[in-house]
């Protein structure tokens, strides 16, 4: 069954006495994403729209959760479609997790209290974090996670992002530092026989530098660059489908809004600019971002079609580059 994204009146019912109330900017917000989401996701990824999209909004003293089938216990009801508690979360969180078991739940702070700090890339960023509950929802996403053997004993979730990756090792900084300007080169190449070249460049330089990292180095790297790079490079493209998308007039209303024409060229633009400059040694994980991104950017070019065969090989683009 498709579920539409569409937005519910957030706080259509009134609250009862002394409950915490949304903030009317975070309303306009929470419906226009929904609102944008149910215009643009299933062009970027085909069934998308098949996808919950539960939603917590973490601000300073309330957390609100919204389009969640079953809301956990704690939670107050204080509108149609909102629950509300106290605050557990950190205000700064961007994330999709299973937080009441699934369907995974986007846990985002206003954007004051995020990195988006306005209002449209808070948009984008919550859709970044909507591709990953499309991830998580895959059949046997959970299981075949752990089954890559990367945890060692971790069972809350944090070796995804503390994994010990060699990132200070100054042979991997060189190799991926010429990786990086390879890719660049590649996707800068505007003739389409010259980037053939260049592509055929890339894969074999890509294979050499993957085959110095030990084998859970290298499931490390390649799953990052499938989860998070594919994430960011998702993000990058929902702002560039949007660049029609009309928001409404109160969410243009907002004095933090930026028009949706040209965000999105500027965050490709943005994107690249990043990764021409990011060191492995500095940036670490967060190194996979631009460069996965970029390589969504790659295959693009490289094969329109790619998106066909992404969830049907988990976690690596290994088989595109082969």
């Amino acid at each position: 069954m498709v579920i539409l994204l569409m937005a519910a009146p957030l706080a259509a019912e009134k609250p009862a006495a002394g409950t915490a109330q949304l903030p009317a900017a975070d309303a306009v917000r929470i419906r226009e994403f929904y609102r944008l989401a149910a215009a643009i996701q299933d062009r970027i990824w085909p069934h998308w729209s098949a996808t919950p999209a539960p939603l917590l909004l973490v601000t300073n003293e309330t957390e609100f959760l919204t389009h969640f089938p079953e809301p956990p216990a704690g939670f107050t009801k204080v509108g149609d479609d909102l629950w509300a508690r106290p605050r557990q979360f950190p205000t700064g969180l961007a994330a999709a997790f299973p937080a009441f078991g699934l369907p995974s739940v986007i846990v985002i702070g206003e954007p004051a209290n995020t990195g988006t700090k306005t209002s449209t890339p808070w948009l984008f960023a919550a859709l970044h974090e909507h591709f990953h509950q499309l991830q998580d929802a895959q059949p046997g996403y959970f299981k075949a996670t752990a089954a890559l053997g990367l945890a060692r004993g971790d069972t809350s979730g944090m070796w995804m992002l503390n994994y010990p990756l060699p990132y200070a090792d100054a042979a991997l900084g060189v190799a991926f530092s010429h990786l990086r300007d390879t890719l660049l080169a590649a996707l800068r190449e505007p003739d389409a026989a010259k980037f053939a070249a260049l592509a055929a460049a890339y894969k074999a330089e890509r294979k050499q530098f993957f085959a110095r990292l030990s084998p859970d180095d290298r499931t490390y790297l390649s799953f990052q660059i499938w989860k998070e790079g594919i994430a960011q490079y998702t993000q990058v493209v929902a702002a560039e489908a949007a660049a029609g998308y009309q928001p409404t007039a109160a969410f243009a209303a907002l004095p933090d809004a930026k028009p949706f024409a040209t965000y999105g060229q500027k965050m490709r633009a943005k994107t690249l600019e990043a990764l021409q400059h990011v060191e492995l040694a500095t940036a670490k994980r967060i190194a996979v971002y631009p460069f996965g991104c970029a390589e969504g950017f790659f295959l693009d070019r490289l094969d329109p079609k790619w998106k066909d065969g992404y969830f049907r090989h988990p976690f690596t683009l290994d088989p595109y580059f082969e």
